[in-house]
This record gives C-alpha cells, sequence and structure tokens, in this order.
C-alpha cells in the first residue's frame, strides 16, 4: 500500500492507484491474486479453509468483534514473523487494528477469493460502517503472518442493489456518506453526474471542525495526485497541436539535461505512465519552497535531474512524482507558457472550472478545506490534527472542487480538452505496475465488466479520487479532507453502483 510520509506530504503511489491496504510491512503492496471464486450470497458466512491462513483470520476477525487492545497485541505478537514485527511492531499495527474493528463494528466474512497453503483473501463486510474490505494474510515457511492487507473494496456484483434509479442512487449516496462520516472513516463530499448534470451527491464532516463549516460541491480541496491528470491532458493538447509527440525524448526538450539514460532513452510517455525508472523529489523540496511557492515547474529539475534511474527506461514500473513533474518542465518548454498559467488557461478555464487553481503559491482561501490528519512523527496518533498544507506542481497539489472536478471529466470525456484520439491512446494500459492498470496519467480499473478511468491523491489530511465510466456519461468525485483510504470508504460502494448501473444501461 501506498503509505502516508511524514513530512515529506509524498502523495501515495497506491491510493493514486485506488489501494487502501494497511499491512504488514509500512512499504506494502498487496496484489490480490487472481483465481475461481469461492462465491456465497451475500446473506451467507463462507466456511473458512482448514488452513493455518484460514485459522488466523478466523481468530483475528474473533478479536475483532469485541476489540481489545492488550489481546490484539498479544495475539499479533505471537503470530508475527521476525521480519514483519522489524518493519511494523505488533503494539503500533494493534492499536490501528482495534480501531479499524472500532469503527466498523467487527466485520462479517462474506466470500474466499483465494486460499493456497500460505495465502488466503477473504471479502468481507464492515458491520456497522457497510463498507466491503478484502483482507489478505500471506504467511512464511515457518507458518507465521509476514504481510497482510485490509482495504476497502467493491462489494460483490450479486450484493447490489436491483433498483439503480436516479432516485435509488441518490437515496445509496446519502446513506453511505452518512454512515461512514458518523463513524469517523469520512469527512468530505460524494458527487455523482451525468454529464454536467448533478443526479446525487452527499457531504459529511466538516471543512473546518472548529468552526463547524459544511462541505459543499463548491468547497475547495487539495487534489493531491489527482492533479497528474492536469499535466497528462496538457502533454496531450501539445500532442494534438503536433508541437510533441509522446514518443519524443527529454532530450529532445532538455539537450542538456544530466542523466545521459533519461535525456536519450526516457520517452514523454514513459514520464506520464510511470515507466522511466525515475523516483521522488517532494522530501527534497525546500523550506523556502514549501513557503513562498514555485512559480514555474522547471525550479523543480535540480531536485532528481541528477537521479540514478531504478530500472532502464520501459522495462518496469514504478511510480514516480519526478517523472510527472518533468514532463510538466516539458509542457513549459514546448508552449512556452510557465506550468501554472498553462493550466489555468488551457484545463482550468477551457473547462469552465472558475473555483481551481495551481496552488503553486501558497494562499488562503475562505473555501478551502483544513487537512486533518492522524500521522505524526512517533506514528499513528489517536486523534485529529491540522495536517501540513502542500504546494502544487506537475505531480499534484492542485486545488479544485467536486463541481468543478465533473466539469472536468466532461471536458474531457467529450473531447472538449483533448482529442478523442489522443483520450483513447491516454486510457491505454502501460507497463505493469502491480494489481491495477496505468495510462498516461490515468489509472485504469475493470469494474463488473466496464472500463474505469481516472486519478486519485493521498496524503496526510487528503484523500481524494475522481472516475470516469468510459463509454457512459457517469462521473464520480469523492474529496476527503482527512488521511487516506478515506476517499475509498466513501466512494467505492457508490462506484460500483455506478458502474453496474452503466454496464446496464440504466
Amino acid at each position: 500500500m501506498e503509505e502516508l510520509r511524514r513530512k515529506t506530504t509524498i502523495d501515495r503511489a497506491q491510493s493514486t492507484l485506488r489501494c487502501a491496504v494497511r499491512g504488514i510491512g509500512k512499504e506494502l503492496s498487496v496484489a490480490l491474486l487472481a483465481c475461481g471464486l469461492m462465491q456465497l450470497s451475500s446473506a451467507a458466512t463462507p466456511v473458512l479453509p482448514a488452513t493455518k491462513p484460514g485459522q488466523l483470520v478466523g481468530d483475528w476477525m474473533e478479536l475483532c468483534r469485541s476489540p481489545n487492545l492488550a489481546q490484539m497485541t498479544k495475539w499479533l505478537t505471537a503470530n508475527l514473523s521476525e521480519e514483519a514485527e522489524k518493519r511494523f511492531p505488533a503494539a503500533d499495527r494493534a492499536q490501528g487494528d482495534v480501531e479499524l474493528c472500532n469503527v466498523n463494528g467487527g466485520f462479517r466474512a462474506v466470500e474466499v477469493t483465494n486460499s493456497e497453503t500460505n495465502t488466503i483473501s477473504v471479502r468481507s463486510l464492515g458491520l456497522k460502517s457497510g463498507v466491503w474490505f478484502t483482507q489478505t494474510f500471506i504467511l512464511n515457511d515457518a507458518g507465521k503472518l509476514d504481510r497482510t492487507g485490509l482495504h476497502p473494496s467493491a462489494p460483490i456484483e450479486s450484493a447490489l442493489p436491483t433498483d439503480l434509479s436516479d432516485a435509488a442512487i441518490a437515496s445509496e449516496v446519502e446513506s453511505t456518506v452518512t454512515k461512514v462520516s458518523r463513524t469517523g472513516l469520512f469527512s468530505g463530499i460524494v458527487t455523482v453526474a451525468r454529464g454536467t448534470r448533478i443526479i446525487a451527491g452527499a457531504s459529511g464532516g466538516y471543512a473546518d471542525r472548529d468552526r463547524k463549516t459544511p462541505i459543499t460541491g463548491s468547497t475547495q480541496f487539495t487534489l493531491g495526485s489527482m492533479g497528474k491528470m492536469f499535466t497528462a491532458v496538457s502533454v496531450g493538447q501539445l500532442v494534438d497541436q503536433g508541437k510533441m509527440s509522446f514518443d519524443d525524448t527529454v532530450g529532445k526538450f532538455f539537450p542538456e539535461y544530466p542523466n545521459r539514460a533519461v535525456r536519450d532513452h526516457v520517452t514523454v510517455g514513459m514520464l506520464l505512465s510511470h515507466t522511466a525508472g525515475m523516483g521522488d523529489f517532494l522530501a527534497k523540496r525546500t523550506p523556502d519552497m514549501m513557503k513562498r511557492g514555485v512559480e514555474r515547474a522547471a525550479e523543480f529539475m535540480p531536485l532528481y535531474d541528477k537521479d540514478e534511474l531504478q530500472f532502464a527506461p520501459g522495462t518496469n514500473w514504478a511510480y514516480s512524482n519526478a517523472g510527472l513533474a518533468l514532463a510538466g518542465a516539458i509542457v513549459e518548454k514546448v508552449s512556452g507558457e510557465d506550468y501554472p498559467s498553462y493550466i489555468r488557461k488551457h484545463i482550468f478555464a477551457a473547462a469552465g472550472m472558475r473555483n481551481s487553481d495551481p496552488n503553486n503559491i501558497p494562499h488562503a482561501i475562505a473555501m478551502l478545506v483544513t487537512p486533518y490528519t492522524k500521522q505524526t512523527e512517533h506514528g499513528p496518533a489517536s486523534d485529529w490534527h491540522e495536517a501540513e498544507h502542500d504546494i502544487g506542481s506537475p505531480a499534484g497539489g492542485a486545488i479544485s472542487t467536486a463541481d468543478d472536478l465533473v466539469r472536468f471529466a466532461d471536458a474531457l470525456r467529450v473531447g472538449k480538452l483533448v482529442s478523442k484520439k489522443t483520450f483513447a491512446e491516454m486510457t491505454k494500459p502501460r507497463g505493469n505496475p502491480p494489481g491495477v492498470k496505468y495510462g498516461y496519467g490515468l489509472d485504469i480499473e475493470d469494474m463488473y465488466g466496464r472500463t474505469v478511468v481516472g486519478h486519485g491523491g493521498g496524503f496526510p489530511g487528503v484523500s481524494t479520487h475522481l472516475y470516469l465510466l468510459l463509454d457512459s456519461q457517469y462521473t464520480v468525485v469523492v474529496l476527503a479532507n482527512q488521511d487516506p483510504p478515506a476517499d475509498t470508504y466513501a466512494g467505492s460502494k457508490i462506484l460500483a453502483l455506478m458502474a453496474e448501473k452503466a454496464k446496464l444501461g440504466k
């Protein structure tokens, strides 16, 4: 899972890819294994397999029904591998488990999706929250827990309601947001639209907890990595104008780029698809940058342009903020405009996004939410506190609203921002990311046979996602001003409903 990074505000790669795994290791990404499902009705309880992983899942769920910190700590201490304990101590892990058990009211197992000698994945339902989860346990050869994950997931298709009318969707959105907000899992807004017409929406929590400011469609949120879409669309516009190509190398625009491998072999398409081998730069931003802001994407280049590549360009996949930052610098080079001005004019203004901002210069905005986190330098805290505010870059961090993002999605879908040919190129899978698919600045998912594209963003106090259902007019926007995976808690079921609605042509 993409984890919260203290002090760095690094956007979490797997949150961007819609995974919110609570892992044994703080850097864990558990890709669920494809297998034949042992599917059960949503009302039934599956018989867990008579394996060690099955036994451990059963034990954990029993502890979760009456969560007790001392008991959970004792159980984890007894069952964790030495390596897992070093990565994430049982005492710290138990605190998170107990909190998750409390807010969800325990879990009911619904189906076993994978069962092997040392591995199990189980789909379950939060009894109080109504959120669906997938839980994965992976054991080492000694039978100890080495990897595990618990992340929100879509409901099984057979559990979806049959009434998918606009009125029923509106009711489901209201009910879902109410439930997850009351449990403390979500503070934000969920909006569903057909084209530019909003057909459902609900909010919970507050934009500012002290002032109890309500959240509306015009409330502004920091988007995190969702802003990568703006960079990809900017490149797409310049491709449409014949000014550049996705296959152009970095050296065409920056012939003196310090890293020769990047200069000669990395293409613009690789930058946008995280297949260039580049890494991150956000932790290297200086205090002055964070305080005064950054006028041009090129100002970030010295923070990463001498870094060694993680792999040969085009041979692998690794989430890279530096790659998108470099793509933004190329937009500047080709267009002759600084990146913030470019997206203001050619993205926000073109799509009618009146309440959006590049956020490259820190400033107070009356409608901007306060971000809340439980993360501290010493690990998770029990109470929410204000998170460090971020600044925008081509890798993310812009500001927008639910209403504006509906306009952006529609403009992208109908060919107002880029040609339909270029949009089709952007939605083709590139590379081989773990457990998901990724195009040019867009993550790609199959849900009940429908293709969903979009992007998310996550770091302390920010949890966001925009979903476009291809071959339909439906858009789902989820914005939260608290830690990930808040957007998934609220949005996974709603996205599933809209995918089914699109699938059935309703």
